[in-house]
């Protein structure tokens, strides 16, 4: 592969400042969304339309950014004006992963304009930079950024335009890794973790996150607490998250970070520990353990602490209008309140059937979670002689956001 073969497409942000340029001379908020779609949306690049479905932006949204944000657009605007003068640099990132990795595919880069919601991504074996949050440093205006995007103002005070090379060798190594998510914290944390570490070796120096900072300097207590939720199905505490148990975001990104390097650095055959970093398929399973336990970064083996982990997932403790040895009970109760051993979180829950099937479901005209979280009441009609099964499923998530152990709400009506 050579530089030749990294084509960098800026493209979008042309036309993105094309249409914001007509939307800005107009109030008539319909017009607004016919100069979007015609300037920007229609004419958008294979890497912007990768963007859009990536994050599933919609008009709307760009139409308000535009409308609320106008000094942050001022201040961005001359960055994003000049990403063509990062080519070279990219590329030639680009080029040392390359040396370190020779089986590299060759890969796109597009500069996109979004909404927010990435600096940088791969899709379909390009890589995608976020032109809106890449292309930032201190004097990006973020003053009429609402609450939830607050927390881009201390990413753009480090000037992340000028880790645009390192952030490039991160997504690069996204278009040549077999899986695109993990399906769980650990492997997810792996997925973005391992594409963390390697751009410190081909561009020969640390990574400029700063969860990978206080991840180092803080190692025992954040592997303390990762231990604890490794399993956990969804890892919003963790990666891409507003809360989490450390005043640090994305430290999911630290820890598959250190594995990567605690892999590395106990290999002595350092291009087989490359390739076999880049290839580790996220999506499976059996893979990611297996590597989770050759990496030498967790204090105890994937089996052990899989087995406390399971010990620790919230349970149902027990069903209020059933407590009386699975007896048959009367057509005309209408609330099944379940009852957890712990505080659930009440913004999420799953309710599905048993293996009786759909037709044993009872019907459910309600559903409420109590105050306090630790019980959920569901209001049923019920039909005589009838065997039922309710199924409250893993959707169900403590605090912790760790999944409940599947439990069938059984029953008969005489």
């Amino acid at each position: 592969m050579s530089t030749a073969q990294t084509r960098v497409i800026t493209t979008d942000i042309a036309n993105f400042w094309d249409a914001y340029d007509r939307i800005t001379a107009t109030t008539d908020t319909a017009e607004q969304r016919r100069l979007l779609q015609t300037y920007f949306i229609d004419k958008a690049s294979i890497g912007q339309r990768g963007m859009f479905a990536a994050r599933g932006y919609t008009p709307d949204e760009y139409v308000q950014a535009i409308r609320s944000y106008p000094r942050y657009f001022a201040s961005v605007r001359p960055n994003m004006l000049r990403a063509g003068e990062h080519a070279e640099a990219m590329q030639a990132g680009a080029e040392r992963l390359h040396q370190l990795y020779p089986a590299m595919k060759p890969a796109d880069i597009y500069f996109t304009v979004g909404v927010f919601r990435s600096g940088g991504t791969a899709v379909d074996g390009h890589v995608l930079i976020g032109s809106e949050i890449s292309l930032t440093d201190a004097n990006t205006v973020v003053d009429e950024f609402p609450e939830a995007l607050a927390h881009l103002g201390t990413f753009f005070a480090t000037a992340p335009m000028r880790e645009l090379a390192f952030t490039n060798v991160h997504e690069l190594i996204h278009t040549q890794q077999p899986g695109r998510w993990g399906y769980d914290l650990l492997s997810q944390s792996l997925h973005e973790g391992i594409a963390e570490f390697i751009p410190t070796l081909a561009m020969e120096r640390p990574s400029p996150a700063a969860s990978v900072a206080y991840g180092i300097a803080h190692a025992d207590s954040v592997r303390a607490v990762f231990e604890r939720e490794l399993f956990a199905y969804w890892f919003d505490r963790w990666i891409w998250n507003a809360d989490g148990p450390f005043p640090q975001r994305d430290l999911g990104y630290f820890v598959g970070y250190a594995m990567a390097k605690s892999y590395y650095d106990r290999s002595t055959d350092k291009s087989a520990a490359i390739a076999t970093l880049i290839n580790l398929n996220c999506e499976d399973r059996a893979a990611v353990e297996a590597f989770a336990d050759a990496s030498g970064y967790l204090s105890r083996p994937i089996a052990e602490l899989r087995a406390a982990f399971e010990a620790e997932r919230p349970r149902v403790l027990r069903v209020s209008e059933l407590e009386s040895d699975h007896a048959p009970i009367d057509a005309s109760l209408r609330t099944l309140t379940i009852h957890f051993d712990r505080p659930m979180n009440t913004d999420y829950r799953s309710t599905g059937h048993g293996d009786l099937g759909k037709d044993h479901a009872p019907e459910v005209t309600d559903i409420s979670f109590a105050a306090d979280g630790r019980s959920i009441t569901y209001a049923v009609k019920l039909m005589p002689g009838m065997h039922y099964q309710l199924k409250l499923e893993e959707g169900f998530r403590d605090e912790r956001l760790i999944q409940l152990v599947p439990y069938v709400v059984d029953f008969t009506i005489r």
